[in-house]
């Protein structure tokens, strides 16, 4: 697999946080932590995140469950 070199730009907070993470231990460098970074992102995309029609069309099936147990409820 071949790299690319890129350059970001982070804010003094989100720098500090990365250092932070290399001196846990968990990651070597900044390069190591951000790749991991891209992998979740990548993965969380692959799992498929949902459209927002699908969402709607979810929270209104979980509506209609709701009001039907309310019902059975009573």
């Amino acid at each position: 697999m071949t790299t690319v070199r890129k350059t970001i730009i982070v804010t003094d907070k989100q720098d500090a946080w990365i250092k932070a993470q290399i001196a846990k231990g968990g990651y070597t460098n900044d390069s190591e932590l951000i790749r991991e970074l891209i992998r979740k992102a990548q993965s969380k995309s692959a799992d498929g995140d949902l459209s927002d029609e699908r969402k709607a069309e979810i929270l209104a099936n979980m509506k209609k469950h709701d009001e039907t147990l309310q019902k059975l409820a009573q």
